[in-house]
């Protein structure tokens, strides 16, 4: 029988007002020292600050618990560089984070209760501003815990039954983790809020997402395979998402950023994506440029950034499967952007199957005949076309059509179109 270990025993006080960071991290060491357990989190609203998971331990917060993520910049510290990914090249510059694990193994966070990070604090919020027409300012990129639950170099991780609302950033970041759950999870920020990422998988490997609610301000789930981070880059590969609804201001499902490596070996089926800008995006952008312009954040370009990756290795995407998926865009359905500066080895195989999608803009591939995009297939796909006037001027306009003219062997199969202006 796994033991437990009632953070109240160790001094939580769930008032809401009470710091119990020293508490539950105390049952959290106290478990992993008796060689694992579980730590629970009863009934009440437990404030607290920066926590440091071990392995071994299962986090569980009672259906009537609530996690409250304190709201002082100060009290969260920047992680320290480690052996397992190089801190200096911490996107946004931002090192800080709420839970943290680091060369875990078998971790679980679950339960029914909540956890809200209370991140509009950090924010400069204007309710005036209207959904999917921009985001709200951060009111500093580095005072901030850019990342809610961040594990790096871990393995056999859960994320089991939780509430998860207003994220001061990303939700979740899995850097360079294998084997992965993440099931019956529901994230909740107010589609303005800035950086709001639900679930970003950063070269990682044999992750599942299962029956999740996710509404996010930024990409709802993110296919990345970063480069500079490492001393070797590493692909993010045999990622299954399935049975989710998904709502984004910006990307419900994003695949790759500048300077990725490989991702491969991904399928997403049976997803509702909600009123989203877009369903589906394989983006790698160019890095900010000539002197004078804002810095690059993604990859890091900032004031002191360490000397970069020696060379970047192609940007390469295949074996894409999107199967089942019901979807309301404001912009496209799908599109491919790939900057002419972009070094990439080629994009294929990525198949859209049982797909019947409402949107404002044409799915699009913007990309150069040197970045061998091919075998795109669209099958038993129903595009529905809907001019929003209140987006004039704003985004493209239906006027355009579909622009696939850079891919080799597109195939149409049972894809049907009609336009409503």
């Amino acid at each position: 029988m796994s033991r437990i270990f009632n953070v109240e025993n160790y001094g939580a006080i769930g008032n809401g007002v009470s710091d119990c960071t020293a508490a539950i991290q105390q049952a959290i060491d106290a478990c992993a020292d008796a060689g694992g357990g579980t730590v629970l989190i009863k009934s009440g609203t437990y404030l607290f600050y920066p926590l440091r998971l071990r392995s071994n331990v299962r986090l569980e917060i009672a259906w009537d618990a609530v996690m409250l993520a304190g709201t002082d910049p100060s009290r969260y510290p920047e992680i320290e560089e480690n052996r397992y990914w190089k801190v200096g090249f911490s996107l946004r510059n931002n090192r800080r984070c709420v839970f943290y694990g680091e060369g875990v193994s078998h971790v679980a966070i679950c339960g029914e209760g909540k956890i809200d990070f209370q991140g509009q604090s950090f924010a400069n919020v204007d309710w005036e501003m209207k959904e999917f027409f921009g985001h709200w300012k951060r009111k500093h990129n580095q005072l901030v815990p850019g990342r809610s639950i961040f594990f790096v170099g871990s393995r056999d991780i859960r994320l089991e039954g939780l509430t998860l609302v207003d994220s001061a950033g990303w939700f979740t970041w899995f850097l360079d983790c294998e084997n992965i759950r993440v099931e019956n999870v529901t994230m909740h920020a107010d589609l303005r809020m800035p950086n709001t990422d639900g679930i970003h998988f950063g070269s990682c490997r044999d992750a599942v997402v299962n029956n999740c609610n996710l509404h996010t301000g930024d990409d709802c789930i993110v296919i990345r395979s970063m480069q500079e981070q490492f001393d070797e880059p590493k692909p993010c590969e045999n990622i299954v998402v399935t049975n989710c609804i998904l709502q984004s201001s910006t990307v419900a499902v994003r695949i790759g950023w500048t300077h990725d490596y490989l991702m491969r070996n991904c399928t997403f089926s049976n997803l509702v994506i909600k009123r989203s800008s877009r369903a589906v995006a394989v983006t790698s952008p160019a890095l900010r440029g000539p002197d004078g312009d804002p810095p690059q954040t993604d990859p890091p370009r900032y004031p002191n950034t360490p000397k970069p990756y020696p060379e970047i290795k192609p940007f390469t995407v295949e074996n894409f499967l999107f199967s089942n998926i019901e979807a309301e865009t404001v912009r496209a359905f799908f599109q491919i952007v790939l900057a002419d500066s972009e070094k990439v080895d080629h994009v294929r195989n990525i198949a859209f199957r049982g797909v019947h999608a409402v949107s404002g803009v044409y799915p699009t591939i913007s990309a150069s005949s040197e970045h061998d995009v091919s075998d795109i297939e669209f099958t038993d796909f129903t595009l529905e076309m809907r001019y929003n006037p209140e987006l004039e001027g704003l985004y493209e306009t239906l006027g355009r059509g579909m622009n696939l003219d850079v891919a080799r062997n597109v195939i149409f199969n049972n894809f049907r179109i009609s336009r409503t202006l």
